[in-house]
């Protein structure tokens, strides 16, 4: 074997190593964790994991002398015009996010958000669900952390 195959072999090897030790690591975190939480770090998991992999060949790819600039400018125009287009949902993911880790709402709680009040009977990564005389409204999360939010605990 060439010194560039076992150079390209060990980057990618090293990247894969390194992902799955932070994937135990965050399952063994997750376990501590209930249902929201332990689903934050399931997304995380398996985002981070995606990510190394890919730099993982790109780099491996590099090493074994693969012009790769086109690659990656291309997927810094793709990451661009996508986080452009999916600017909200993302906004709103992020959001989601926050709520499940600093948890400032709870299910069962009755909010006031947007002109929106009821009471939280679901949470999730995208919006929150609000019951009230038998309607449901769905907050997209986004709005959870940019307007005034008063929640009246039970």
């Amino acid at each position: 074997m060439s010194d560039k195959i076992i150079a390209a072999i060990t980057v990618f090897a090293v990247f894969l190593f390194v992902s799955l030790i932070i994937h135990f690591a965050l399952k063994k975190i997750e376990r501590r964790f209930d249902g929201n939480t332990a689903e934050s770090f399931r997304l995380i998991s398996n985002s981070q994991k995606a990510i190394l992999i890919f730099i993982g060949t790109v780099l491996a790819l590099s090493k074994l002398d693969f012009d790769v600039t086109g690659l990656v400018a291309g997927l810094g125009l793709t990451g661009f015009a996508l986080g452009f287009a999916l600017k909200d949902a993302i906004s709103n993911l992020v959001a989601g996010i926050m709520i499940v880790l600093y948890r400032p709402i709870k299910l069962g709680d009755s909010i006031e958000v947007a002109s929106c009040k009821g009471v939280v009977v679901d949470l999730n990564l995208r919006y929150i669900t609000l019951k009230t005389d038998g309607c449901r409204h769905l907050v997209p999360n986004s709005l959870i952390l940019s307007n005034k939010v008063t929640i009246n605990n039970p």
